[in-house]
């Protein structure tokens, strides 16, 4: 067995070839050495294009834009990427990012899994061993073969993925819409541990209003623009193009936030909130139109569900109520059976009575009726709007400038803004106010203002930004059978908690990390962290090593998105992206779709994985209309950009695409389902518009005597998520993470320009280095986001964050934390806080000098 290499002996000798990468030499295990200046100027030039080769790709990191790209390929070397260039007319599609050109740094980052590694002492230890890869497929075939036979069957192995990839075949779109992961947990019946970060805007506003929102480039037609939940300027910049166009068109632009962003420095007002109450200041914006007569009655009776009648039970009034009886429907591509048409009530002006919404001339907006049936019995029926009126009637002006901490002028002047009929104001809510456990109310509420005043379904007016386009896929073919059961994975601690899951006996025997890193970007870290020690195996599959796999039994190599071929159905843009195989798999990195055929094989589900990758690829893409417009697996093949046949209307407006009232603008919800059900009762609240003050972070918790700052976070412009966390040129920039703390809180506590700072609460701490600012409200502190454990001093901000999610819509409670923050001198030297004050470059970019020692037997020194 060769020497033992530590962790460190690791990133110091990839420092080597980081640096070399830095002055224009990449140099990696397999790879030779490769200086790319000489080669650009050498044979290149002398024969001209020839030993160049181009492919169109595109960026997988998690921002959502999948920016079309172009990949430069010499002698088998990644050597540079480029925003692909589009066909005329769609150059507005033509973008790119820092996260863009540096993915060729990532993909030969020394930090790289480089070969299936064994964890030996123990999760956590840091004592690896190199095994090989039958070795590896041998030991997982035997946990899982054990799990199903356990008394908790097939269900105890969980796949725990995030966002890292959609594609067909190693991606995890909600865990299982991939041929890799659906395949095999639906062939074996396995539990799909689903992400929790972002679910309040995707259950609510997206699958339960059905606001899919706006073409992006309509935000140019915006008159006003309300950065309200988002930081465009850094965090979405794709996006922010499109406003600086709107600017140049005489647009106003708002930001809501309690971190005065880069946003903020543009916008013409900007509104200092407290954390976690946008909600309230929503129904205050409600009531002063309400108030006000600043309505839009005729928006409303015909675009929004406000004249639709509700039951006293909450329900909707529908012509079976009248003794109509419900006729039989389309059969439903879901359940295989008839739907049932039992239309909507709404009591017409013009026919002085009860039609139906589909027929009605003049529908009422606001009043109670009474329906009396045939055997006498009366019932009382109001419109949606008169009883939404009654729910949030307490949320004034007034109350919501103290729950906000904004003055009422504010609150006026914000709502007198929005409600202005000739100025189209498109709302840019990204993910900013959907990471406290109340936030997911935020969403009903901004589709209420919205309909109140007529800010949706035009052009310029937006309630979210939507996608360009979609592209038809067959999911089917994912499945062998029925998709698999759904548990968000941050109540994997609930489970090996009880033992159960709603009524079913159930503890997880074998947990599968893939497509994301959860121990380093879920909320409540240390209870998940916690919960996975007691899983008697976990596997990771990740391009480089995280903390997820550091707490691993087994970590498997896969490929960067240059180094196997696959397809993301998303548009962003009109164009999907399509990923060509540009260069061989370094080391010894296996497709998912590759190691679940290698496992299924052993487990006895081989029949899941039987067609080639290209025959799954064909049969989820080549549908007949997709092929019938020259979209099919081929086009894409054959190594040129293939638009979308569903692309979008460059300016499109809103969508409201809820299946059950096509076309209407949704702020209520009849029949409010949670995401998970485990018995839990669904309150009464979560059918209609509605503010609870947050989880922790409320003004009148009593523990904000011992901590008393709120927390928040940020996404910029040199993180997504952990992904680039060792990247060399995103480190040359911003080496290490740093507290932003406002001025005068960090006066009171003795604390200056980039000390070293501790963060603390109940749950945990970090140690890391001070950004004093005006920009950010006093009181409030916002921990970086993206950063690995052995990146801070100690500790990870993750770390003060809570599991606790809202039990309705399952998310990820980010900012819902209160903390306190004080200098830190315990065990730290001054030159060692001086070395990490300093650390930049190369450096910076793998790790700090803290970083954890991980012994790994098998690799030579």
């Amino acid at each position: 067995m060769a020497e033992a290499l530590s962790r460190r002996r690791f990133t110091a000798l990839g420092l080597g070839a980081a640096a070399a990468l830095a002055t224009g030499t990449w140099a990696g295990a397999n790879l030779g050495v490769f200086d790319r200046k000489a080669f650009a100027e050498g044979d290149a030039a002398a024969e001209g294009e020839a030993l160049e080769q181009t492919y169109h790709s595109g960026c997988r990191g998690n921002c959502g834009s999948r920016c079309p790209m172009k990949v430069h390929v010499r002698e088998g070397h990644v050597v540079k990427v480029e925003p692909a260039t589009l066909p005329e007319g769609d150059t507005i599609y033509e973008r790119f990012c820092v996260k863009g050109f540096t993915q060729p740094l990532r993909l030969y980052d020394p930090d790289r899994v480089k070969y299936p590694m064994l964890q030996v002492g123990g999760k956590g230890s840091g004592e690896w061993e190199r095994i090989s890869w039958e070795e590896a497929f041998d030991l997982i075939a035997e946990k899982i073969n054990a799990a199903q036979a356990s008394e908790y069957g097939p269900a105890s192995i969980g796949f725990y993925s995030s966002y890292g990839s959609y594609g067909v075949l190693n991606g995890a779109m909600a865990g299982y819409l991939s041929f890799a992961y659906g395949r095999f947990m639906s062939a074996m019946g396995n539990t799909v541990l689903g992400a929790a970060a972002d679910q309040a805007q995707i259950q609510e506003q997206m699958l339960n209003l059905g606001i899919y929102g706006s073409q992006p480039q309509d935000i140019v037609n915006s008159k006003t623009i309300l950065c309200w939940g988002g930081n465009p300027a850094e965090a979405y910049v794709h996006d922010w193009k499109f406003v600086m166009m709107a600017r140049d068109k005489g647009a106003r632009i708002i930001t809501i936030d309690p971190q005065y962003t880069a946003s903020a420095i543009h916008s013409d007002l900007y509104l200092p909130i407290r954390p976690g109450t946008d909600g309230a200041l929503m129904l205050a914006m409600a009531n002063y139109y309400i108030d006000n007569d600043l309505i839009n009655r005729s928006f409303m009776a015909t675009t929004t569900v406000s004249p639709f009648l509700v039951k006293p039970d909450g329900s909707y009034f529908r012509a079976s109520d009248t003794g109509v009886a419900p006729t039989e429907g389309p059969i439903s591509a879901t359940t295989g059976q008839p739907t049932v048409i039992d239309p909507i009530m709404v009591f017409d002006n013009a026919a002085s009575g009860f039609v139906a919404q589909e027929v009605a001339q003049d529908p009422a907006v606001e009043g109670s009726f009474d329906h009396t049936a045939e055997d006498g019995a009366t019932v009382r029926v109001q419109t949606c709007f008169e009883k939404v009126k009654g729910e949030i009637k307490e949320w004034t002006v007034a109350r919501a400038a103290a729950e906000c901490d904004l003055s009422e002028e504010q609150i006026v002047e914000l709502a007198e803004i929005y409600a202005d009929q000739s100025a189209p104001a498109a709302v840019l809510t990204f993910q900013g106010f959907g990471h406290h456990v109340n936030s997911h109310h935020n969403y009903k509420n901004l589709a209420l203002i919205a309909a109140l005043v007529g800010q949706a379904a035009k052009p310029g007016a937006m309630l979210t930004r939507g996608s360009a386009g979609s592209y038809s896929l067959d999911r089917a073919a994912y499945f062998m059978g029925y998709p698999p059961q759904t548990i968000t994975g941050m109540y994997l601690p609930k489970v090996m908690k009880e033992g159960k899951w709603g009524d079913k006996p159930l503890k997880f025997e074998v947990v599968w990390f893939t497509n994301g890193n959860p121990l380093s970007c879920d909320s409540g870290r240390q209870e998940l962290i916690e919960a996975v020690r007691q899983v008697d195996f976990v596997i990771c599959s990740d391009v480089s090593f995280t903390d997820s796999a550091a707490y691993s039994d087994l970590v498997l190599p896969v490929p960067h998105a240059f180094e196997t071929e696959d397809f993301d159905s998303n548009c962003p843009t009109a164009y999907p992206t399509y990923y060509h195989k540009v260069i061989d798999p370094l080391y010894e990195c296996k497709a998912d779709i590759d190691i679940m055929r290698e496992v299924a094989n052993r487990c006895g589900i081989e029949f899941a994985f039987a067609e080639s990758n290209e025959e799954m690829m064909r049969k989820t893409m080549d549908t007949e209309a997709n092929v019938a417009a020259g979209a099919g697996y081929d086009a894409f093949q054959k190594g040129e950009l293939v638009k979308t046949p569903m692309a979008f209307p460059q300016m499109a407006t809103d969508t409201f695409l809820a299946s059950s009232i096509p076309g209407k603008l949704q702020f209520y919800l009849e029949k409010p389902v949670p995401r998970n059900n485990f018995g839990q009762s669904v309150a009464e609240y979560e059918k209609w518009p509605y503010y609870e003050h947050a989880y922790e972070a409320y003004k009148e918790n009593p523990d904000m005597s011992t901590y008393p700052l709120m927390g928040c976070s940020q996404h910029d412009k040199y993180h997504v998520h952990s992904q680039l966390s060792y990247t060399a040129w995103i480190r040359e920039i911003d080496p290490y993470p740093m507290l932003k703390i406002n001025a005068s809180d960090a006066a009171a506590r003795g604390i200056g320009q980039n000390d070293v700072v501790r963060v603390y609460n109940s749950r945990g701490e970090a140690v890391l280095h001070a950004k004093v600012t005006e920009g950010i409200k006093p009181g409030v502190v916002s921990i970086p986001h993206g950063w690995q454990a052995d990146q801070f001093i100690k500790g990870h901000t993750q770390d003060l964050t809570s599991i606790v999610m809202n039990d309705f819509v399952s998310n990820s409670a980010f900012y819902d934390f209160i903390c306190e923050v004080e200098r830190y001198n315990e065990g730290l030297a001054d030159e060692q806080s001086d070395q990490y004050s300093a650390l930049n470059g190369v450096a910076g970019a793998l790790g700090s000098p803290y970083r954890t020692q991980v012994a790994v037997a098998g690799e030579g020194a």
